[in-house]
């Protein structure tokens, strides 16, 4: 079966679109360490992470953590949360709103841990500081979603270590992809990968340094994309920009 070629013009990425991509990555990174490291394994950004580590409990006895029970069924209910506030906003304060608000649940979080006695966070608001954590990492993934209409993620990187190397395959060997366009899915993924690769990182040290305050780094990163988020165009955005201007020339 022959391979089609994608000839569609590629949508332009901005400084401010790779911007918010990096501070969202990072975010995600350090929530997602820190959650593991600090709370007893539980992955607050990635539930693939904790369907594998039930699995393994399950298997070989024992019961799951509750936290990771709970994860998946708190992360859809804050989709469909952060859906419906999205759509009620339909501007781009009210798509912001939903990082205004992981913001917010990340800061709780901080609370949850600064107010538990030291290295005793799992007794005391364990599990409800890892649900509001899994709510904050929803929200943005939602936002990715519904506003900026973002294919790639921010939380789980094997999709876009996959879409990078097959970018970087297509600068050589154009197959599914012209050169111009895989050019632009690099500029895309690569940011998302070192930005979380660089939070798992922070999120590392700050977990093994600064104990429950480890929790203050994401939650005042994630204020830093509060502002970029305006500007950041995203998919949809610069979509509707190309259409309107093609429709000025004809």
């Amino acid at each position: 079966m022959a391979v089609e070629r994608r000839s569609s013009t590629p949508v332009p990425v901005s400084r401010h679109d790779l911007a918010l991509l990096l501070l969202l990555s990072m975010v995600a990174g350090i929530v997602d360490v820190t959650g593991f490291l600090r709370l007893d394994h539980v992955f607050t950004a990635h539930i693939t992470g904790n369907l594998v580590v039930m699995a393994d409990q399950v298997v070989n006895g024992g019961p799951p953590h509750v936290a990771q029970l709970l994860a998946i069924p708190v992360f859809a209910a804050a989709v469909v949360l952060a859906y419906f506030l999205a759509r009620r906003g339909q501007t781009a304060d009210g798509g912001r709103a939903l990082l205004v608000i992981q913001s917010l649940l990340l800061f709780v979080v901080l609370a949850i841990a600064l107010r538990a006695p030291r290295r005793d966070l799992l007794a005391h608001g364990g599990v409800p500081a890892a649900m509001v954590a899994v709510a904050a990492m929803a929200f943005q993934n939602a936002y990715l979603r519904v506003v900026a209409h973002e294919s790639a993620t921010t939380t789980v990187m094997t999709g876009n270590v996959a879409s990078s190397i097959i970018a970087a395959l297509s600068l050589f060997w154009p197959g599914v992809s012209s050169p111009a366009d895989a050019a632009h899915g690099l500029w895309r993924t690569l940011p998302l990968i070192g930005g979380f690769f660089l939070g798992c990182a922070v999120g590392a040290a700050g977990a093994a340094h600064l104990g429950p305050w480890a929790w203050a780094i994401p939650a005042l990163l994630s204020l830093l994309a509060l502002p970029v988020a305006p500007r950041a165009q995203g998919r949809a955005g610069h979509a509707a920009l190309s259409a309107g201007a093609s429709g000025r020339r004809q």
